[in-house]
């Protein structure tokens, strides 16, 4: 026992000396509970070190208890401030520019469509059933004057006016309407819608309609679009969905035109060179709507023929000739195409001053290929008929010609012939080959 406490005296010495050199440590927070209680804080004690001792493991500070308190919040507060300061200065993601944009595209639409000025409402018009006058100041639509007038029947007998009509307008001298109709304008000077006409105006002089949607019949037609037919000496369209039937056509743009002169401005003029067994050579001009055409030719064939053989210099067989006529214009795929038509020429027998004439008729059926924009190859047979007023008696003073008549123009063949109280009936079938430009 004694030994044990010298020993433990000996320890402490060498302990003691040790601590008094150690670096000073703040003092630890107090903390409460037990483990605070368990840890005594060692005295300092002014004493020389031993030189030989060496500071012994177990005496470095121990570390800081679990519950030490927390740290201050200035510091905290200070470091999130640059955090949101250095996050906001990144660029933002391009779905959150986008959004943004929405939102600001948005918010400007919003803004522009509030500050819109609202849509005046269209004046209504004034119902009047029945309207009879001299004209529109000494009529029941006078009553209403400065109104827009709607009539179901108008009669005028110098002229009439009416903002819409549902039914008929009739006068003596001309119908207004200037908005749209429906029905019947009928009058003897002028027929005039400025909107839609559906149904006919009839008249002998004028009709217009900025949009024709029925029949127009009248002296000069004229409508801005069309789609029905137009009836008249001159018709004049823009698009033509329909026909026209007069002396003279013009349209922008027609589906078929029938005429002496149909011009179709978006079609032109197309001029065509053949040879069929007629003419050796034909020169024509071709008038084209979009499926239908009319044409005028000359042909001449300089050689004549005397019992099938050619190249003579008889009269027979040689001629010139003059027609024109009107055909149906079929397009199938690919450039291919088929064109109808039937024409009427005037045809002399020879070449020689004074010779007779004969009136022929020809049937065409023709394929073509359009090669090109301005180039077309086309070819088919004829069916060609003459008539004149020729016999088949013949005299041994002519050569075992005709007495009177006109000469078969062209290779001479005929398959069929009759003679009717001194008409002369010919036919034979032929061809005809050539090209458009």
């Amino acid at each position: 026992m004694n030994t044990a406490c010298v020993g433990l005296t000996a320890i402490a010495a060498l302990s003691i000396p040790s601590l008094a050199y150690a670096e000073p440590v703040a003092p630890a927070p107090v903390a409460d509970g037990p483990q605070a209680a368990a840890e005594p804080v060692a005295p300092a004690v002014d004493a020389s070190p031993p030189a030989a001792a060496a500071p012994a493991p177990a005496a470095a500070p121990a570390p800081a208890p679990a519950t030490a308190a927390p740290a201050p919040t200035q510091p905290a507060a200070a470091e999130q401030t640059w955090t949101e300061v250095v996050a906001a200065s990144k660029p933002a993601p391009a779905a959150e520019v986008a959004s943004s944009t929405a939102a600001v595209t948005t918010t400007t639409t919003t803004t522009t469509t509030t500050t819109t000025t609202p849509v005046v409402a269209a004046e209504p018009y004034r119902h009047v059933g029945f309207d009879i006058g001299l004209w529109p100041g000494l009529s029941i639509n006078g009553r209403h004057r400065g109104k827009k007038v709607h009539n179901t029947f108008s009669l005028g007998f110098v002229w009439t006016r009416a903002a819409k009509v549902d039914g008929a307008a009739i006068a003596m001298g001309a119908t207004v309407v200037d908005e749209d109709m429906q029905g019947v304008a009928a009058s003897l000077g002028a027929n005039i819608t400025r909107g839609v006409m559906r149904g006919v105006q009839s008249t002998h002089g004028y009709n217009y309609a900025g949009e024709l949607r029925g029949v127009q019949l009248g002296g000069i037609n004229r409508a801005l679009s069309v789609r029905g037919m137009q009836l008249g000496l001159i018709n004049i369209g823009g698009r033509v969905r329909g026909t026209q039937i007069g002396l003279i056509n013009w349209a922008k743009d027609a589906d078929t035109s029938f005429a002496l002169l149909p011009i179709s401005a978006k079609h032109g003029i197309r001029f065509e060179v053949a040879s069929s067994d007629t003419a050796l050579v034909e020169v024509g001009l071709r008038l084209p709507a979009r499926y239908t055409y009319a044409f005028v030719s000359a042909g001449l064939h300089p050689f004549g023929t005397e019992r099938g053989h050619t190249g003579t210099n008889l009269e027979r067989g040689k001629a010139w000739e003059l027609g024109g006529g009107f055909g149906g214009h079929i397009p199938i795929d690919k450039g291919v195409f088929i064109d109808i038509d039937l024409s009427s020429w005037l045809v002399s027998s020879g070449l020689r001053a004074g010779a007779p004439i004969g009136a022929m008729q020809k049937a065409r059926l023709m394929v073509g290929w359009q090669a090109a924009p301005h180039l077309a190859i086309f070819g088919g047979p004829t069916l060609n008929v003459l008539v004149d007023g020729g016999t088949d008696r013949v005299s041994p003073l002519t050569g075992g010609r005709s007495l009177r008549g006109v000469d078969r123009p062209g290779y001479g063949w005929v398959t069929y012939r009759q003679s009717f109280d001194g008409v002369r009936v010919r036919m034979w079938p032929g061809f005809v080959a050539g090209l458009r430009f």
